[in-house]
């Protein structure tokens, strides 16, 4: 299936409203990027639950947090 950009905010606000704001180190934008965009957690909208946990457990990873 196609993703159009409606569906990619749809998927961001969602994401966002569960996990609240996140941040990640320049370290770990590539781990994020990957998590984000290449999961099946990630990419189909059943999972984006368990997609918000993942995002949340990487953002407060001991190699995440660090500046």
């Amino acid at each position: 299936t196609d993703v159009f950009p409606r569906d990619l905010r749809q998927k961001e606000k969602f994401l966002k409203h569960l996990t609240g704001p996140l941040y990640f180190s320049p370290k770990c934008s590539k781990r994020f990027y990957r998590l984000y965009h290449n999961t099946r957690d990630c990419t189909i909208p059943a999972y984006y639950r368990r997609c918000a946990r993942l995002l949340r457990r990487l953002a407060e990873s001991q190699q995440c947090s660090e500046g």
